[in-house]
């Protein structure tokens, strides 16, 4: 390293606590902090079985988790758990979502709202 571990505070501004927790990994050649950073996560699924998830989804949006897990699983070489449709499912930015419920509007609510789009024209 080359230089003491107070030098090394007052030169970059970290806490002591950090220098000497990474000076200590580094000695003992363990888990590096830095190594965090650079894995990636294997995904279970690859990206032709993205696109297959991503097609039985689209084509009909009213399936169940359990639903959209065996049609995924049929015919394919290895099977997928739930769990794992499900985090590959908000991976790609499927969601369950409920419909808001919200109360009709009557002719008096289409009546104002046409004055105040009338009021606020251009």
């Amino acid at each position: 390293m080359g230089h003491s571990i107070s030098e090394v505070v007052r030169e970059l501004g970290f806490s002591r606590s950090t220098v000497s927790r990474v000076y200590r990994e580094y000695t003992d050649g363990g888990k590096k902090t830095s190594d965090q950073a650079n894995y990636k996560v294997q995904l279970a699924l690859n990206e032709r079985g993205l696109r297959r998830l991503s097609r039985i989804v689209r084509s009909q949006k009213n399936q169940t988790l359990a639903q959209i897990t065996i049609q995924l699983n049929q015919g394919a070489s290895r099977t997928d758990s739930k769990r794992t449709v499900q985090s590959s499912l908000q991976r790609m930015g499927f969601g369950s979502r409920r419909p808001t419920r919200v109360p009709l509007l009557n002719a008096r609510h289409r009546a104002a709202h046409l004055a105040w789009a009338r009021e606020h024209r251009e």
